[in-house]
């Protein structure tokens, strides 16, 4: 591999490997804290956030016509297509884990960590 191939190839593993570092997981303690923990996970292992507040709502819709509807015990005729709709609070929390580290913000919807979002350095 030629001078040119190698420095590409580099290039593209770097990029590669930046694209991949998506904040996923907030260490607090000696333990994890993951995307698809619950709020009350979250509060029992890293305590309570320094800022936390409501951000929106999300509205959920969802249809079906695969002949499975849990909310009705008579299900339509088939051929018919049902549509369940949810709104879904969004919950941001904030963690600042000392001088020197990155301000942490957790992004709930719902009862459900889907986001940790890496902020400035304290």
């Amino acid at each position: 591999m030629g001078g040119y191939g190698r420095r590409v190839l580099i290039a593209t593993l770097a990029a590669a490997g930046v694209s991949t570092a998506v904040a996923d997981s907030l260490r607090c303690g000696s333990y994890l804290v993951n995307t698809g923990d619950s709020q009350s996970r979250v509060r029992q292992i890293c305590g309570d956030p320094q800022s936390a507040w409501q951000d929106g709502f999300l509205e959920e819709t969802v249809r079906r016509s695969d002949g499975y509807y849990p909310a009705n015990p008579y299900p339509p005729p088939s051929g018919y297509e049902t549509e369940t709709r949810r709104i879904i609070p969004v919950y941001k929390w904030e963690y600042s884990l000392g001088p020197g580290t990155f301000l942490r913000t957790l992004v709930f919807h719902g009862d459900t960590l889907v986001d940790i979002i890496d902020g400035p350095r304290q």
